[in-house]
Parts: structure tokens; sequence; C-alpha cells
């Protein structure tokens, strides 16, 4: 029985590790140049950037738009991202909605819930980048999103706007005047 058990379990979880896309043999033309290394803290996946600073895992500014860096394996040591030129591979547009919730409804003659609030949730708008770089293949994609709101007030961050958020930490260098997700 275990046997069995394992034959089918184990398909399965080998798909799970090669769920993630690979743009690898695709160039958009886009380059993301690091000049100063970012840490990312242990056991996480990301370091944001806003307003040009570095900032802990999550404690970015909703309201402003904000870049993150992402590694592909998590580790129990801070990972360093070293100054780099990587290869934008695709640019994907990105909507990330945020659940609404209820609030439990106390001393009522119904039972205490917490349903799903049937109102459009705010979303973040905003664009994958999917790099490459031969020396550091383990950093997987930049992430960069305008200001949280709702669906209608929500728009996607502009080169300035991304600019901003990176700083001096990073460039995001191309030949166009605006992002294009897919057009290449």
């Amino acid at each position: 029985m275990s046997r069995l058990l394992a034959f089918l379990v184990l398909p399965l979880l080998t798909a799970c590790s090669s769920w993630l896309p690979d743009y690898s043999g695709e160039d958009s033309g886009w380059r993301l140049v690091l000049h100063k290394p970012l840490v990312v803290a242990p056991e996480n996946a990301r370091v944001f950037l806003q307003d040009g600073r570095m900032l802990p895992s999550l404690a970015f500014n909703q309201y402003r738009p904000s870049c993150s860096l992402e590694v592909r394996n998590l580790s129990p040591q801070p990972q360093t991202i070293e100054p780099d030129t990587f290869v934008v591979n695709r640019i994907q547009p990105l909507r990330e909605e945020v659940a609404a919730w209820r609030p439990v409804r106390l001393a009522s003659l119904g039972l205490a819930s917490a349903a799903v609030d049937a109102s459009p949730a705010d979303i973040f708008l905003g664009y994958h980048f999917w790099l490459s770089s031969d020396a550091q293949p383990d950093v997987l994609r930049m992430t960069c999103r305008g200001v949280f709101a709702e669906p209608w007030e929500a728009e996607y961050p502009t080169l300035e706007e991304i600019a901003h958020a990176l700083g001096g930490y990073a460039e995001l260098k191309g030949g166009a005047s605006r992002l294009a997700p897919g057009q290449y």
C-alpha cells in the first residue's frame, strides 16, 4: 500500500517543483541593472524597495508604488542579490486582489459569521519582470505594483514611479518609452 501511495504522490511532488514558467530563451529588450546589493531576510523569498529604500518583508506602504525582487528558494540564512545586469525575459501584467471580509456580526438572531463580502475587493495593478542572469540563477523576478485601490481607481505604475521606488539600488533600462507586456 505504501509503495502504491509513493508511486502516486511522487509525480505530483516533482510537478510542484516546476510550476514556475521558464522564459529563459526570450529577451524583451529590457534590462534590470542592480547597482547595490539587496539582502533577502532568512526564510523569505522577497526584498521590497520603496521610495529608494530597502524595506523588511511586507513592510511597504501599500498606498505608494513599490517593487520587490524575488529569489527562487527559501534559505534559513540571509541571501544577497549582488549587483548585476539581469535580462528581462518577459513582462507580465499583474492584478492582485485582497479579499474583503464582512465583520463578524454580534448580538444578532443569526449565527456570527465572516462571510466574504460581495463588493469588489481592492487591488494592486503592476508588472512581473521575469529575470535571468548566468551569475545569479536563483534570482527569479522583480514585481512592481501601483497603489492599492478600488478596481475602478487602480493604475499600473509608470516608469517614473518604478524608477522612484528603485531609487539608487537599481534601474530598469529599455528601448521603449512605456511598458508593453508580452509585446516582444
